[in-house]
Parts: structure tokens; sequence; C-alpha cells
């Protein structure tokens, strides 16, 4: 026997001895470093680069069971846990009288601690376990600590140390991905502790004392432990503290944590959550943690895709599901699915073990085999696609999926105020210059919960709302940016996407990454004027034609738009959370329809882009570019009509997405061709059809469209996503 199979894996038997040694060397390794030696042996890496350490562990345990391998054995806690601080319960060193105003205080300075064996550490440790509400909690990691001295005495003690792995609002305000954060999280560090002393009362001191600290951190880091930190966070407990002092020292708020601590989601309290503060050591620290190793997307032409008569299995390429077998079967459900897109799942594959295996991997029991996970190999093709353009536009849409008729499907939320339940789809649709469709970058799912009485939105920092969604579009759109600096990405919304944070992401994000927003609050400009209000105030450059398309309650038309643009800096809503952030300068083009039919909603945009807008060719370009954005609702439109996704009858939300994710590649795939054909009328027609439906279509046209009875008849490839009207598939 040369070769083992376990859980779908084929394993050399050269790799089994060499992992039997490995597993049984002295000292015994670590269960972990044993996971991690599979992963770099079977190179097993996932999206971000990390080591699959789970897949690993899962082989290791079945090896263990099968007897081909003894793991070393599981080892308890770690003997070096983080000693708490040492106190000797001493008096603290008695203070000489104190001024009530820091301007007053004689000789303020730092000394920085140099480690434990510093004489004055001991002094550090005392003045914190006795008065910090943390008391004796250890410091672990990297840190810095100084003593706060003055003529007067010691005044309290501040600490630095290691960040926070996870954070919500902190990394959606930084904007990186994942391999970003690990590769930069060593340039952000955290002030853990911050303690005047309770006898000292003096305005302004501690934020004298952390613009003292702030201003010296960063060399006496680089000299300690050899890089410079950019960023420092910190928590404000908000039962206990205003934040003002943090705030005098030029402080931001971002956002309030989940009251997690260390112990994960099981141990969240909402009583426990802290508000978020952030402090850039550098004015460009947020470009900067963003950067990341790049390895750039290779370019493939979306043309050459239709030349590929296994375009499924191309389409799946690089699946990772953790069994090979699940991998296949993927390929076999997604060609399933477009070869009768209408159909249920029963009814889409060839037999009943066919049948049978649609149905295991849609209701698998490993919950790792999600959404995203499905959709890794189109993504990685659409990033490709998209490598190969000058120019791509990504249209971000929001839609609903109504399953009120699954009672007891487990994971819906309500979609509307009178109490439909299923589930939200917020996408991410890539186009080309033409609108031709090149694939979906991103796609969060998700059943909604019921609304939280007594909690306000302003009360929210972005990442605890929904609005989250079209920031985290955006930075994935910004990691592909960072590796196709060949192709120009826009980023596209309508009026939900109107948020602050989106336009600031844009502004620090890379060179090739822009947006373009039609907006939908009359922002507060800089100085003291309303976008609206402005916009009306500069003159109508000229006049735009647009055709509108027909639509429920509207008929086609042809629009005379004005046109105006302008520069505008637009400020961040006056709400606790964003009271102090910063204007963004960006620019608008305002279209508004001139003598609408009688009857019709005069149509109008306002347009905002951080894209010069200085002539009209430009500000066109924009509006033509935003016409496209129509281009997310007929996909949405494919994806319920033709594929009929609502149709779908699970027991899970989870079940339902992961059907989904063929149904959105299908969806797509079908509203490309339509289009492509469109833009290339032109193109053979072996192209889209085989040869036996080129024959049946050759006789049904000769036949007139019917029987031998001679009745009317329907198109025999009809069906498909829209019926006869849409293109068929090519298998």
């Amino acid at each position: 026997m040369k070769t083992l199979r376990v859980g779908g894996q084929i394993l050399g038997v050269e790799f089994l001895e060499e992992l039997k040694h490995f597993c049984e060397q002295e000292p015994s390794p670590s269960r972990t470093r044993v996971a991690r030696h599979v992963c770099q042996e079977l190179n097993w890496r996932g999206r971000e680069d990390e080591p699959k350490l789970h897949r690993a562990r899962d082989l290791l345990r079945r090896l263990d069971r099968a007897g081909h391998v003894k793991l070393p054995p599981a080892r308890g806690p770690r003997a070096g846990q983080p000693r708490r601080l040492a106190s000797c319960g001493e008096p603290l060193p008695a203070l000489g009288p104190v001024p009530g105003r820091v301007d007053e205080v004689e000789g303020l300075y730092l000394y920085r601690i140099e480690g434990w064996e510093d004489p004055l550490s001991p002094l550090w440790n005392e003045i914190i376990v006795q008065q910090h509400p943390l008391k004796d909690a250890p410091l672990v990691g990297c840190q810095m600590r100084y003593l706060m001295g003055s003529a007067h005495g010691w005044l309290g003690a501040i600490g630095f140390g290691p960040p926070a792995w996870h954070l919500g609002p902190r990394d959606l305000w930084i904007g990186w991905s994942s391999r970003a954060r690990r590769a930069n999280l060593q340039s952000v560090i955290g002030l853990s502790r911050l303690l005047i002393r309770q006898e000292v009362r003096c305005s302004n001191l501690a934020s004298k004392v952390m613009a003292l600290a702030l201003k010296r951190v960063g060399a006496d880091w680089q000299e300690r432990y050899g890089h410079t930190p950019l960023l420092v966070e910190s928590f404000i407990d908000r039962h206990q503290f205003t934040g003002q002092s943090y705030r005098a020292a030029n402080w931001q708020l971002i956002g309030t944590s989940q009251g997690r601590g260390r112990k994960g989601p099981q141990e969240a309290n909402p009583h426990k959550a802290k508000d978020i503060y952030v402090y850039a050591l550098d004015g460009r620290a947020r470009e900067q943690l963003q950067r990341e190793p790049v390895e750039r997307i290779p370019a493939r032409a979306w043309r050459e895709e239709l030349e590929s008569a296994d375009w499924a299995e191309a389409e799946m390429a690089g699946l990772d599901l953790g069994d090979q077998r699940l991998e296949a079967r993927a390929v076999k459900v997604l060609q399933g699915r477009w070869d009768h897109p209408e159909k249920s799942y029963a009814q889409s594959f060839g037999g009943w073990s066919q049948v049978q295996g649609a149905y295991r991997l849609v209701t698998h029991a490993c919950g790792q085999i999600d959404l995203d996970a499905l959709l890794a190999g189109h993504k990685a093709r659409t990033a490709e696609r998209m490598a190969a353009e000058p120019l791509v536009l990504l249209a971000q849409d929001t839609t609903s999926l109504n399953y009120s008729g699954l009672k007891q499907t487990e994971g819906l939320g309500p979609i509307n105020h009178e109490g439909s339940l299923g589930l939200h789809l917020h996408s991410t649709l890539v186009m080309d210059r033409a609108g031709v469709p090149l694939g979906v970058v991103d796609a969060q799912c998700w059943g909604r919960e019921p609304q939280e009485e007594g909690v306000g939105r302003n009360a929210k920092s972005l990442d605890q709302k929904e609005s989250a969604r079209w920031v985290k579009s955006l930075n994935r759109a910004a990691d592909l940016a960072r590796r196709m600096p060949q192709t120009t990405v826009v980023e596209m919304g309508d009026r939900e996407s109107d948020i602050y944070e989106l336009f600031d992401q844009a502004l620090i994000g890379p060179e090739n990454l822009h947006v373009v927003v039609r907006a939908q609050h009359n922002r507060a400009l800089e100085p003291q004027a309303r976008l609206w209000e402005h916009m009306g105030r500069q003159p109508v450059r000229g006049h735009l034609h647009l055709r509108v398309p027909r639509r429920a309650g509207r008929r086609a038309r042809q629009a005379m738009l004005e046109v105006r643009w302008g520069e505008v800096t637009i400020c961040a809503s006056d709400v606790r959370l964003k009271r102090h952030w910063p204007g963004l300068k960006l620019h608008a083009v305002w279209v508004r329809e001139v003598d609408p039919p009688e009857g019709e909603e005069p149509l109008e945009w306002m347009l905002l882009t951080d894209l010069p807008v200085n002539h009209w060719e430009q500000a066109v370009e924009k509006v033509q570019w935003y016409c496209l954005r129509w281009r997310i609702e007929e996909w949405h439109r494919v994806l319920k009509t033709g594929c009929r996704v609502e149709k779908r009858e699970f027991g899970t939300a989870l079940n339902l997405r992961r059907a989904l994710a063929f149904d959105l590649i299908v969806a797509w795939r079908t509203l490309m061709l339509t289009k492509m054909n469109r833009e290339n009328p032109n193109l053979p027609a072996t192209t889209v059809f085989s040869e036996e439906e080129l024959t049946i279509l050759s006789c049904y046209k000769k036949s007139g469209g019917r029987d031998s009875a001679g009745c009317k008849t329907s198109d025999p490839l009809a069906g498909k996503a829209g019926g006869s009207a849409a293109p068929q598939r090519r298998r």
C-alpha cells in the first residue's frame, strides 16, 4: 500500500512514516506544533495564507483513532502563566501640596521603568494595585511603563502593552484585511493602564500626561523592541468615566466593544462594554497599517471563459472544503443548477444518487462550509477577470429573500414591517466599462435580529449596525485593488451607501480605488453650508439626455437632465461618536430632470465621488457609470425569477445560504451571456449552445414554432432565468 485515504485526503506512506517519527521525537512536540508541521508538508494554506490548523487537527485526530500515528499527549494549562503584579502592601510615598491646575505643577516628567529589575518597578506596581480598578491583574507581552514624577512627588502611573487581537470597530476603522492585520498588528499598542493618584485633584493633568507619554512612547518602543508603533488604542469604562481627558488629548472615539473580554462571545456582557479610543502616532497610520505583502492577481479575460467546455470546474477551481469529495460534488451541483436553474434541487440532477449528493453537501454538518467558502473559487476567477480590465465598476446593493413559508427554519429574521421572514443579501457585482458582469466579489447574507428597544442608531458604532456591510464590501474591493494596481476599481452604491466612513475609507485606500455614491443626506459642509443648497448655487454646466428604462409604475422615456458639479467638504454627523471627526474633500455631480412628463417623478441624482470632476466629460462619465448600477438590480431579478431562489426549502439559514451560493453564480453567468450577446452580436452561436441544442433550435425555427399537429409550442430551450429571451448555457 503506497497511499492511504483518510476523510477524502490521499496520504502517502512516506508522509505517514515521517509524521510518525515527528510525533515521537524528544522532547515531545505540542499538538499545535504537529498541526503546523502537517500544514507545511501538505501546503495547507487559507485564503489569507494562514495555516489551516483546524483541518490539520481534524486529520491528526482521524489518524490517531485509526492507529496510524500516536499523537503527543494533550497539554494542560501552561506553567508560565502571566504573573500578577506583586504588592508588598506598604503605604504609597507621601505627596506634597499639588496645585489644582496642570500649568502650575512644577517639574512634571515621566520616568521610564526599565524592566522588572528597575528599583522603581515595585512602586509602579504598588500604585496600580492599590488604586487602579484592575488591581493586580497581570500585564502580558511587550510593555512600556512610566511613573508620573514632579517636584510634588509621584503623581501616578501609566503603562502601554499589546493591542487586542480582534477588535471590530478598530479593524473596520483601519480598513485592513486579515492578512494585513496579522502582518501589522505589532505596529499597534494599547494604553492599558492610566492612573492619577486619588489624593491628586489637578485639572487637565491626565490629558497632559497622556500627551507627554504619546510624544515619547514611539521612540522608547523602537529602542526596546526594534519597531515603531503607528497607533495606540485604549478602552474606557463608560459606566465610570466620561473620556473627557482622552478627547482633550486628541484621541478619537471610534466605537464600543461587545463586553466579551478575552474569553470570547460566550462571555459577552453589555454592562462590561467599553468605549474604544485610538490615537494615531503617525499622520498616515491607517494607510500604513493597510499595507500587506502583495501577491498580484493574474489577469484572465472574460472572453477566454466562453471557450471552456468545463466552465463549472474552472469557476470552482481552488475550492477548499476540507474534503476532495465535497469539492468534486460542489462542481456537479453548480453544473446541475446551471442546466436546470428554474427547477428544485430534487429536479436539477440526473438521478437519485446525484440528488442525495447535492443535499448532503448543502446540509453538511461542518459549519465552515458556508457562503464564503463555496464562493471562494468564483471570487478568485472574478478577480482574475478584473485584473484583465483597465477599469472595473463594482455595484453594491441589498435585497431581501422572502422565506415566510418556512416557519420552522432556524436563523431567519424579519425582512419588512409586515412580519415576513427571510434573509437579507448584500452583494457586490463587478462589471467592465460596457456593463458586462464579470462576477461577484462579496456576498453577505444574514437574518436580521428583532429591533432592540431603547437603543438608538446614534448610540451604536458602525460595526454594530447593518450599515457596516457597505464598508466591509469596500474593504474587500480595496484588498483586490492593491493586488491589481494596473486596474482602476470604482465602487458604486445607492442612497443607502451614503455613509461618512465609506468616503473616509476610500480616501485612505489604495490610489486605484474610488467611489461614486448617490447622496441621501443633505449633509453639512464646511464652512457653514448644506449640500443641496450649495450645489443649487452652482451654475448649470450643460444638459444631458438619458434613457430611463421602464419600471413598475413608470414608463420608459428619454429624460433631459441639467448638470451641475462642484467641490465639497462634507462634515461628519454631529453625534457623540463622530463629533470631532475631520471633514472630507469630495466632488459632487448633481443631475436633475427638466420638464418631466406629467405624473412622473423627476429624475434627480446627487452623486458624491473622490474622483476629480473639473470638466464636462468627467461629470458625464460619473453619471454614465452610475447608470450601470442598475445592472445589479437586474441580477437580483434573475436570481429571484430565473433561479427561483426564494423557493428553496431547508431547515436552517446556513443551508439556505449554501444553496444560494450556487444560484448566485448561475444568475451571474446568465446575465453575463445576455449582456455579452448585446455587446457582441456577431459572436458565434457555438460559444453559448451545444451542437445538439443548435440542431433543436434549427428544427424549431423551421417548424414555425408549431408541433406536428400544427399547435403553437414554447421555445424548447426556454425557462433559463427569464424564459426564451435569456441566453442559454454551453455545457
